[in-house]
């Protein structure tokens, strides 16, 4: 085995909850050489660990996964760890390929977070996990501080979007929510990102900012004063950079998906969670519409009293 292969296809928060099980495949292999084979805004959260990105040879070979029966020669004698929430790849089975499960057992009514499930894949294989991995994140990444300003004059972010529509709480209270903080004299932000901008979401009545990097994200976040918004990866983010944060959860279950170190609200109803792999169907979200304003304004009011 000459080198490592790390592969994930999924979204911001997903990837997120599988980086500390990248670290410790870093720090299992510290000898050989770990090549990434997903999105390239990852990169730079790869990079402080050793990883660079594949080559196309062997993302040619990755790809020929899906074609042939016979272990691909562009991928020579790698091993390859592949990150999934639920369904492998349809790929054949190789003694080189793990498929590591962020949904393992979710079935049986698990509340296993899939940052937990990878982690149990890795010791199934007898690789360590570091539960230590959060210092190590803020330790290259940064870490959300309140002294040197003044945290009283940095923004508040709201993030009104979602990577589903049914995981937005309404947007008339996000703006409810911009005037209840700007009439006591706070400064507020909108954040959009790629989806909320391809969705046609409008913001007129508060500053908007639309982050062209997920680095630039990064630093928009360990600036702000706190953070409210959905479950999504910005949330995930700053819940990493240890920035204060309220997260609002609807069809999914806050005890599996939700961030770390983050504040987070979800309604005790009957019909929620109605979603432990991320599907979501429901046409009617009320366990979103149901939050109130007053409970949003007393979470929100704690944390700025912090």
């Amino acid at each position: 085995m000459s080198s490592i292969l790390l592969v994930h296809r999924g979204a911001l928060g997903d990837f997120l909850m599988a980086w500390p099980s990248m670290l410790a495949l870093c720090g299992h292999f510290a000898d050989r050489s770990v090549f990434w084979a997903g999105a390239g805004d990852r990169v730079p959260w790869l990079r402080p660990l050793g990883v660079e990105p594949c080559s196309p040879e062997m993302r040619r070979g990755l790809d020929a996964l899906f074609l042939r029966e016979q272990w691909p020669a562009e991928l020579g004698d790698a091993r390859v760890f592949w990150f999934v929430l639920d369904s492998p790849p349809p790929v054949p089975a190789h003694s080189r390929l793990h498929v590591l499960r962020g949904l393992s057992g979710f079935g049986s009514g698990s509340t296993l977070s899939p940052c937990e499930a990878y982690a149990q894949g890795l010791r199934e294989l007898g690789i360590a996990w570091k539960p230590g991995w959060p210092d190590v994140w803020r330790e290259l990444f940064g870490s959300w501080k309140s002294g040197q300003e003044r945290a009283e004059d940095r923004e508040i972010l709201l993030f009104p979007g979602a990577g589903h529509p049914a995981k937005q709480w309404p947007l008339v209270q996000f703006f409810e929510l911009a005037r209840w903080l700007q009439g006591q004299g706070r400064s507020v932000r909108f954040v959009l990102g790629p989806a909320e901008r391809d969705r046609g979401m409008e913001i007129a009545e508060c500053p908007v900012i639309c982050p062209e990097s997920l680095e630039v994200l990064r630093e928009l976040l360990l600036s702000a004063r706190l953070v409210v918004g959905n479950d999504s990866g910005p949330m995930h983010l700053a819940g990493m950079l240890g920035v204060p944060g309220l997260a609002l959860f609807g069809p999914a279950l806050e005890a599996q998906w939700g961030p770390v170190g983050l504040r987070i609200i979800g309604l005790d109803l009957a019909c929620r969670p109605c979603t432990r792999t991320g599907r979501i169907a429901c046409a009617d979200p009320r366990c979103l519409r149901e939050i109130s304003q007053v409970t949003v304004r007393r979470e929100v009011a704690a944390l700025l009293a912090r």
